[in-house]
């Protein structure tokens, strides 16, 4: 197990998923989260709540990142791919849970699915990058 890429490869992968989320949830569905503003935190609420929201992130990034490294193959790129799209996919099973459960617009959850699946993509793709062996 290749533990000396571990560290940076959890700062990386957290930056581009705060940055994401925070393009992704705070500005392209905004007007989908402002359309049913009873079943969120207020703006004036949510800076009160960011340190939950990161540590939630952290811990996800942490245990993604884990969770590749076990069983870490060392085939490029694409096995970043795939790992991300079973990531991806194995999220969207909590979003139609969501759907069923919370009284949501269908497409927002449609967006979290498409979203979710395009953001552990890119989240794969960056850990295989840092775990491809180097040039030499």
């Amino acid at each position: 197990m290749n533990t000396k890429r571990f560290i940076p490869s959890i700062i990386a992968v957290f930056t581009f998923i705060f940055i994401y989320e925070w393009i992704l949830h705070g500005y392209l569905l905004a007007g989908l989260y402002e359309s049913t503003p009873s079943l969120w935190r207020s703006k004036t609420e949510m800076p009160a709540y960011l340190i939950w929201l990161m540590l939630g992130q952290l811990f996800f990034t942490i245990m993604f990142c884990y969770i590749f490294l076990k069983g870490y193959e060392n085939k490029g790129l694409m096995e970043g791919v795939r790992y991300g799209i079973l990531i991806g996919l194995l999220f969207i099973g909590p979003d139609l849970v969501f759907y069923a459960v919370q009284p949501l617009p269908a497409g927002l959850v449609v967006y979290w699915c498409i979203g979710g699946l395009i953001e552990m993509i890119i989240a794969g793709v960056i850990l295989a990058s840092i775990y491809r062996p180097a040039a030499s």
